[in-house]
């Protein structure tokens, strides 16, 4: 597929300049209707744009007048997986496949459309596989091998790949993104935040950064509830030694932010209050219920347990305890339903 004129210009801008290109692609389309390399190049940008029922109509137009390319075909898939058809889109990824073996890109699409589908096996791999032995050279084709290696709970696999498509492109946020997840999957915290720290710096508007980071603190601060809860509850008989557990933890805590995340994660923590109050009032609840054990473990040094002043501070504990408990659960559908997590 060969055109010239607007169209030319229009295919060096279509990746950064979409509605720039259509601009250009829209006059030249009303008059030569039947050019499939410019219509390819107007559903590609109209995928970019969010016209996807535009797209899919004009890259099925480009399949009728082209039957032996592959890009139009690829360009159909792209825009069922956007539209949520991902069945369809699999049966077309794997279509592109046999109409041009050699081409890397449908290979990574039959990779990356199983992803969508929530349907990786064994072939998907082997997809993504190929698309890197094809093109070694490109970024994409280590990420979906990575993103498939993580499918598949392979997760020191996925960090190699997507290690090795940083090599080739440093500035790659979804490479940089999903390295991350490998890293929160092989309970690498540390790594886990910088690297969604940085996807963030890298891309302000990357929300998916910003829902595993938040994910994160969730479960960071259930897993110091239950620490401390288990802590005071574990000895009752020395309860001064619990509360002093505690108090480690807590230290420990402030200290590893202060060492890994620095003030990027001290921002983003400042940033919660604003943006979610519903997982801050959760934590404030359940870090308040601590400080009330903790307190009571405080007050029974060189006493009995079970004092009147330990008594009287475990009751509105225990309250803000089931209290945390059920905005905990809450909150934790709402975060795992706004973006792909760890």
């Amino acid at each position: 597929m060969t055109s010239t004129g607007p169209v030319q210009l229009a295919a060096g801008l279509v990746d950064t300049s979409p509605a720039v290109a259509m601009r250009l692609l829209a006059p030249y389309l009303a008059s030569e209707p039947d050019d499939p390399y410019a219509l390819c190049l107007a559903a590609h940008a109209l995928i970019d744009l969010d016209q996807l029922e535009r797209s899919l109509e004009m890259s099925r137009r480009a399949a009728r007048l082209a039957p032996d390319e592959d890009w139009p075909i690829r360009l159909q898939a792209s825009a069922l997986v956007d539209l949520g058809r991902t069945d369809e889109a699999r049966h077309l990824a794997r279509l592109s496949v046999r109409t041009s073996p050699g081409n890397w890109q449908g290979h990574y699409l039959v990779a990356a459309t199983d992803l969508a589908a929530k349907a990786v096996r064994a072939d998907s791999m082997a997809a993504a596989e190929q698309a890197r032995r094809l093109a070694p050279d490109e970024p994409a084709a280590h990420v979906v091998v990575g993103q498939v290696a993580l499918a598949r709970r392979r997760p020191r696999l996925a960090t190699q790949s997507f290690e090795q498509a940083l090599r080739l492109d440093p500035d790659d946020t979804a490479a940089r993104h999903e390295l991350a997840r490998a890293q929160l999957r092989r309970f690498r915290l540390a790594a886990a935040v910088s690297g969604f720290l940085a996807v963030g710096r890298m891309d302000p508007t990357n929300r998916t950064a910003r829902t595993n980071l938040t994910l994160i603190v969730a479960r960071a601060a259930l897993v110091l509830h239950y620490t401390s809860l288990i802590a005071c509850r574990l000895s009752p008989s020395s309860a001064q030694g619990s509360a002093a557990l505690v108090l480690v933890v807590l230290s420990g805590a402030v200290v590893w932010l202060r060492s890994r995340g620095g003030p990027a994660l001290y921002r983003f923590l400042a940033s919660i209050p604003r943006s979610d109050v519903l997982l801050t009032t959760w934590i404030g609840l359940l870090l308040l219920a601590d400080a009330l054990l903790i307190l009571g473990g405080l007050l029974t040094l060189g006493r009995p347990f079970g004092t009147a002043a330990s008594g009287e501070l475990s009751g509105p504990a225990s309250a803000m305890i089931i209290l945390g408990l059920l905005l905990s659960w809450i909150r934790w559908r709402r975060i795992r339903s706004a973006g792909r997590s760890g």
